[in-house]
């Protein structure tokens, strides 16, 4: 029964099937017979040729999408790779600012500078990251990539870290030649020297703690540095008098004054009109008695004096830069 079954399925399969067909361009028609099983034949294979030629198809399109995408991420990467190659160039032109600056100065070295101590991109580690720039972009990695550019990041904040110490540096040296005593205080002949001396009054050997500088009754009396009056009036031996606080350990004192142009608190600038020469006090005659302290403690003022005919260097250099302020 199933061998009759079979055997009428195969007769059936193999009886033809017409398929005509009519051209619409005046050709004859004509007519193919085939074997249902040949026709299924023909079928399956037509399927399955469609379903590879679509995957072939894809597999192709998918490799001109990629390859248009590796592209595209070469010329960002070689963006990417112009702007770091600008970035490194103006940190080394940073770099090599920072260091002429330094020098001229006279500041120490900075420590960021020491690259074997806090590291930086060193020469190597910047050849390293070119050649890496130069590689093909599907073997760039994006972590060394960002290992880079956090130390070109790093490297910028140190440099802005040293500017910001030659900043201060810079301003504290202008600050401190401003409370340097470098300029005469009055117009004049010094009569007697910083040091040991006789006493005109008494006839006998005195530390003498400053110099005088004689001169016409009235002659003008200005502050050899900026600074604060911390006093302003009578002073036993040396009659009206004046005492400058100029910070930074520096302190001036003027006796002898005929008269006072400033009061007590008072701000006063280099070369400001403090008062008048007289003899007031012990003196012998009109003179100005001037002293210079550094640290509580007396010092030479004529070494002061003297120094400060050209005046304090970095006073010269910043005088209009911080004046603008």
């Amino acid at each position: 029964m199933k061998c009759k079954r079979l055997t009428k399925g195969w007769k059936s399969s193999t009886k033809p099937i017409s398929v005509f067909i009519v051209p619409h361009n005046g050709l004859p028609s004509f007519r193919l017979n085939l074997p249902i099983v040949v026709f299924l034949a023909l079928a399956i294979s037509w399927t399955g040729f469609t379903i590879w030629a679509g995957y072939i198809a894809g597999r192709h399109f998918d490799y001109y999408v990629t390859r248009m995408d590796n592209k595209i991420l070469r010329v960002k990467m070689d963006y990417v790779s112009l702007q770091v190659e600008k970035g490194l160039a103006y940190l080394e032109m940073t770099r090599k600012t920072d260091r002429q600056l330094r020098k001229m100065i006279g500041m120490t070295r900075d420590a960021a500078d020491n690259r074997s101590a806090l590291g930086g991109p060193d020469p190597s580690e910047v050849s390293d990251f070119r050649k890496l720039l130069s590689d093909k972009a599907s073997g760039t990695r994006e972590t060394s990539i960002n290992n880079a550019l956090l130390r070109m990041q790093e490297e910028s904040s140190r440099r802005l870290s040293s500017y910001a110490e030659m900043t201060w540096y810079i301003t504290n040296k202008y600050n401190n030649a401003k409370a340097t005593p470098s300029i005469w205080p009055a117009e004049g002949r010094m009569t007697s020297s910083f040091g040991y001396r006789i006493a005109p009054l008494r006839a006998a050997s005195e530390f003498h703690s400053g110099i005088d500088i004689a001169n016409e009754p009235g002659t003008p009396i200005r502050a050899t540095a900026d600074g604060v009056v911390r006093y302003a009036g009578w002073a036993n031996g040396y009659g009206i008098s004046l005492v400058v606080d100029h910070g930074f350990g520096y302190s001036t004192l003027y006796g002898h004054l005929s008269e006072l142009s400033v009061k007590e608190g008072a701000q006063i600038k280099r070369a400001q009109l403090i008062g008048r020469m007289g003899s007031t006090g012990t003196a012998t005659g009109s003179h100005l008695h001037y002293e210079v302290w550094v640290d509580d403690m007396p010092k030479e003022p004529t070494r002061y004096l003297q120094a400060g005919e050209k005046r304090s260097h970095f006073a010269n250099i910043f005088e209009g830069l911080f004046a603008g302020n």
